[in-house]
This record gives C-alpha cells, structure tokens and sequence, in this order.
C-alpha cells in the first residue's frame, strides 16, 4: 500500500519516468532494426559481387581454356594466323569495383591479380601479334607465335580459378 501511496502522491514523476523509458526503449530497438537492415542489405550486395565477379571469371577460364586447346589441336588457318580479340571485356568487374572492398582481404588480393592478369594479357598480345588493319580490337597472331599464344592464355587459367575458388568457398561459408 505504502508504494500505492507514492506513486499516487508522485504520478507527474512517475509518469514522466515510464514514458522516458519507453522513448529510450523506441530508440534502441528502432537504432537495432535499422543495423539489422543495413547487415542484410551488405550481405546482399556482398553476394551479387562474388555472383557477378565468379560467373564473369568462370567465362573468362572457358574461354581461355577452349581457345588454348584449340590451338594445341588444330592448325592455325588457311592464312598461318589467328584472330584473337583484345576486349577485355570485364564489364561485371568495372561495375563493381567501387564494391570490391566489401569481400574478405584475400578474395580482393585473388580478384584483383586475376583481374590485373588478363589486362596484361591483353597488353602481351600485341607483342605476339600485329593490329590489322581493321583495327586494333583485335590482334593477327601469326602460327610461329601459336604456341607461345596458348601458354600465355594457359597462364591465366591458375589465377582465375584461384579467385574463383576463394569467393565459391567464402560464399558457401555464409
């Protein structure tokens, strides 16, 4: 009865301290859903990069991969060259740069070489080949450099699937 009493006589106080507690309540439950969204929202964005960067990459292995056997098992062309286009095409990448940074320090270090590895690519295939005269998207390799070709698109195959490797294992891990 005596707390009974207390509030009755101090009800201003009484209510002013309930309603403190229940804004300070407000206030820290809508503070935590609103950190709960932003974690959902990064693990989203955080699995459309790796999704991205792995489908883009595993193109890039098919493709080197494919043209390097081609290029063991057939001859060249009628010509005594090859067409091999200088496109870097790493559109998925370029989007996504400006996200990199959201994907563990090794998965950035592996993108990235792989990354840096084709773009050297590119720039080696001019040492191998001439421009034609089309233009410079694509490079004539002639046959004699055939094999030095194949070993450099060869080359790119261990970074890509090591990039590869640590997002697939980073994203089953979550």
């Amino acid at each position: 009865m005596a707390l009974w009493t207390w509030i009755e006589g101090h009800q201003n106080l009484t209510v002013g301290i309930v309603g403190f507690v229940g804004v300070i309540f407000t206030l820290w439950f809508s503070a935590w859903q609103a950190r709960e969204q932003r974690q959902e929202e990064r693990r989203h964005e955080i699995k459309t990069l790796r999704a991205a960067l792995i489908e883009e990459l595993k193109i890039h292995r098919e493709t080197m991969a494919h043209d390097a056997a081609k290029l063991d098992d057939e001859e060249m062309s009628e010509t005594g060259s090859i067409f091999v286009p200088t496109d870097p095409m790493d559109d998925a990448y370029r989007a996504f740069i400006h996200r990199v940074g959201l994907l563990s320090q090794t998965e950035v270090r592996k993108v990235m070489f792989a990354y840096l590895s084709m773009r050297t690519y590119n720039a080696k295939l001019f040492l191998v080949g001439v421009p034609p005269h089309t233009g410079e998207r694509h490079v004539e390799v002639p046959a004699e450099n055939g094999a030095l070709l194949s070993g450099m698109q060869k080359g790119l195959i261990s970074p890509i699937d090591e990039a590869i490797g640590v997002m697939e294992r980073a994203r089953d891990a979550d």
